[in-house]
């Protein structure tokens, strides 16, 4: 299950590539803006490329925008259902889990939207069912209202993380396909009218990650080198965030140490930083993995991110001391008469 410090990390990923893109756009306009001042393109004939584009996309890219926000809503929809049988679940007898929404790739998006509108309903209504049966058991006194009191308020501790997990994973990739959809359809604008870019950027390194890991209560430790990209001398700053448990809990602060927390770098010069973890038993459960961000701020243009994922291994057995061979008597053998 993502934990609040994945969900972090992914909006600092989204947030990075919203810049690229931004950066990518900007770059393509100030091109274009340069090219018709030098006379290399006309006004007019811009105006034409530009209508012209907009008509050749204007059904995939409408089609793209609702099915991206259509597909926020079926998901919206499954999880409420899903969840709001689990609750039941545990008061009524249980029922047969509720059937994911339709799929619309493929599918024409008038008939999807009938689909997915009898779908909400067959749910709503099963929902209805469900919470009218619960309030006749209630009436009869076949359940008391205080269990029914007592059943939510252990739902909601037990599963909330796993519901806002699914909800907040459906608005990231919502919001993760909006982006790609719009940067594409600029570029694609200015490819029409600019010709291909020539010069498009590497793709963005993926995010580093560190594994602190050892054997409960040892001290876990890794190095990473940073390097002052900047043309300028440099001041590095390391801040540390609080653990989360992968699987959902409390955010908790730790003997997490970074050496050095803050130095100064020439350009182009590297140095390696020290990470340090002393595995707590009292902190770190054997075989459960828990996630900080570091977060090194001013060796390039944008703030480096650095997971830390740290897991406590259980500690291996002890081995018993040899046992002493016990000395055995022998009687002595009796004579015989």
């Amino acid at each position: 299950m993502t934990s609040p410090a994945d969900w972090s990390l992914r909006f600092q990923e989204q947030a990075a590539d919203a810049g690229r893109m931004y950066a990518r756009v900007a770059r393509r306009y100030d091109e274009l803006l340069q090219r018709v001042a030098r006379g290399e393109i006309a006004p007019e004939e811009v105006q034409r490329q530009f209508r012209d584009y907009l008509q050749d996309q204007a059904t995939a890219s409408t089609r793209e925008l609702v099915a991206s926000s259509v597909g926020l809503l079926a998901g919206l929809l499954y999880v409420e259902a899903k969840y709001r049988d689990a609750l039941l679940d545990g008061l009524l007898p249980p029922d047969s889990p509720p059937p994911p929404p339709p799929a619309a790739e493929g599918v024409d998006l008038t008939s999807w939207f009938q689909t997915l509108t009898a779908y909400a309903t067959e749910q709503g209504t099963r929902g209805m069912q469900r919470y009218q049966a619960l309030v006749e058991r209630v009436a009869m006194g076949q359940i008391p209202a205080a269990r029914v009191q007592d059943e939510g308020r252990r739902f909601v501790e037990r599963r909330s993380p796993e519901f806002l997990n699914e909800v907040m994973d459906l608005g990231l990739r919502f919001v993760g396909r909006l982006q790609r959809s719009s940067t594409a359809f600029a570029e694609g604008l200015y490819d029409r009218v600019l010709g291909p870019d020539e010069d498009l950027p590497p793709p963005p390194a993926p995010p580093l990650c560190v594994d602190l890991h050892g054997p409960v209560g040892s001290l876990a430790a890794a190095t990473i080198v940073v390097e002052n990209t900047r043309s300028t001398a440099a001041e590095v700053v390391c801040r540390t965030s609080d653990f989360t448990p992968r699987g959902g809990g409390p955010p908790f602060r730790s003997r997490l140490e970074v050496a050095p927390a803050r130095f100064n770098l020439a350009s182009g010069e590297q140095r390696d930083v020290e990470i340090r973890l002393p595995l707590d038993p009292s902190l770190f459960a054997p075989d459960a993995d828990c996630i900080a961000l570091l977060r090194i701020a001013g060796a390039g243009d944008q703030e480096m991110i650095v997971q830390l994922l740290a897991r406590a291994q259980p500690a291996p057995p002890k081995k018993a001391p040899p046992r002493e061979a016990a000395a055995r008597s022998r009687r002595p053998p009796r004579k015989r008469r």
